[in-house]
């Protein structure tokens, strides 16, 4: 059975922007990922709103129309067919277990009345039996596996923060 990637927002914007220089390196490893029978690379529902949101925002507005946003999100409902987690009760619920926690431990990911979607990622990725594909691991500290992309680029492309 293959290991699910749930990919953050830093690597999917990547993945549907990979005519940007920056992002050629991290496209390039995660469409490696894709056709890798031992990983099943998804975008969690959280991601998927996370990211459309701001790209729908950006292709909208007919005076401010951009035509790569309209590219891209075409390339996020390709990528999305590939692999989707949705979001469930279920999902919301250790989420909100995982926040208190961390919160309880003196981690603060946040403003309190912020929607913290790192833990909502986190949860997914929990439950899906996953690990989060990031360049921000530290965000996912104590809260979920982080997959290190670092054996699958090519030298001196990808480096994640810590």
């Amino acid at each position: 059975m293959p290991l699910p990637l749930l990919l953050d927002s830093n690597i999917l914007n990547c993945v549907i922007r990979p005519e940007v220089d920056e992002n050629k390196p991290v496209a390039s490893v995660v469409l490696r990922l894709l056709e890798d029978t031992l990983f099943e690379v998804c975008v969690p529902e959280i991601i998927d709103y996370e990211v459309r949101r701001k790209l729908r925002h950006l292709s909208q507005h007919r005076h401010h129309a951009r035509k790569w946003a309209h590219d891209a999100l075409a390339r996020l409902d390709e990528i999305v067919e590939v692999g989707y987690v949705p979001l469930t009760t279920r999902t919301m619920r250790l989420a909100a277990d995982l926040w208190a926690k961390s919160r309880g431990q003196g981690q603060l990911r946040g403003p309190e009345e912020s929607l913290d979607v790192d833990v909502i990622l986190a949860a997914q990725a929990k439950q899906a039996g996953g690990h989060v594909v990031t360049l921000n691991e530290r965000h996912f500290k104590d809260l979920a596996d982080v997959f290190d992309l670092r054996p699958y680029r090519q030298p001196s492309s990808i480096e994640p923060s810590d």
